[in-house]
């Protein structure tokens, strides 16, 4: 267990810093941390990997109050994660997608072999207000196999897009929905942000932003801003319209900056290191 404080007295706490300090508040003791989910209650769920590509030892922990403890074991590189009603689901990097109930039990929702194409690297996920999961693979991370699967509530699996598709789809990664029928996919090899048009199977996305680097996670906060991560150089970018230029902070004591989320009360970001093994809190970006 780690010990840390609750997320409303860091953010207090960490409200006075100015914003070029960039110093957040660290939580060790994570197991290579890939993703942040906030589920029923307003508690907050990681996603820790443990070896990579070894079976069975990934899992989701939780934090409760000043405590972090394990929630759901007997995962293998559980990655993006998203709460849908009263279910956990998880996409996991050796090819499947968990279903977790609320006591943290885990089923198989769908497996490798489910899928029209070879699984080659699951990322992040994300669910529409309809339950339709989507999840990025993304390829082999040298060009070739990037995709975005949809996963319906009855387990019907489509593709949205591939790298044929479209050649600029190299390395799909942080998923966020963009209102109906819209889907925000940043790249992680080409550091740009694109709209996918997910309505009449058009197979078709544009250009939205560029310069985000290693792009890993994207969340969309309260006033409508973009915010995003860039996994290698642990920064964090804030773009508050698609022309604008992004705000750019450098993370202190942060590795890699992976599929972040923001607290509960909306007043920080929550970001895993998954290199460091560590959470990083920083107060929302004003």
């Amino acid at each position: 267990m780690s010990s840390v404080l609750p997320l409303v007295a860091l953010a207090a706490a960490l409200a006075t810093l100015p914003l070029g300090a960039q110093q957040p508040q660290i939580i060790t003791g994570l197991k290579q941390p890939e993703s942040v989910a906030i589920g029923p209650g307003g508690k907050v769920y990681v996603s820790e990997t443990g070896e990579y590509e070894k079976a069975n030892d990934g899992y989701i922990s939780i934090l409760e109050g000043d405590k972090l403890r394990r929630f759901a074991s007997g995962l293998d590189d559980p990655h993006g994660i998203k709460w849908y009603r009263d279910r956990l689901f998880v996409a996991d990097n050796m090819g499947m997608v968990w279903r977790i109930d609320a006591q943290g039990n885990p089923e198989r929702f769908v497996d490798a072999t489910d899928f029209p194409r070879k699984i080659t690297n699951f990322n992040d996920l994300e669910i529409d207000q309809a339950g339709n999961l989507y999840v990025s693979d993304s390829g082999d991370w040298e060009g070739r196999g990037g995709v975005i699967y949809r996963i319906t509530p009855n387990k019907k699996i489509s593709v949205v897009l591939t790298d044929e598709d479209d050649w600029r789809l190299v390395s799909p990664n942080g998923l966020l929905m963009d209102g109906a029928g819209k889907l925000l996919v940043v790249d992680y090899t080409t550091g740009i942000l694109f709209r996918v048009d997910l309505k009449g199977g058009s197979k078709t996305m544009e250009k939205v932003a560029a310069g985000f680097g290693a792009a890993d996670g994207l969340v969309r906060d309260a006033r409508g801003r973009l915010i995003l991560t860039n996994y290698a150089a642990h920064k964090v970018y804030v773009l508050t319209a698609p022309d604008a230029k992004p705000q750019e902070l450098e993370l202190s004591g942060v590795e890699s900056a992976a599929d972040l989320g923001i607290s509960p009360d909306g007043k920080s970001l929550l970001i895993p290191d998954m290199g460091g093994g560590k959470l990083a809190i920083l107060p929302m970006p004003k």
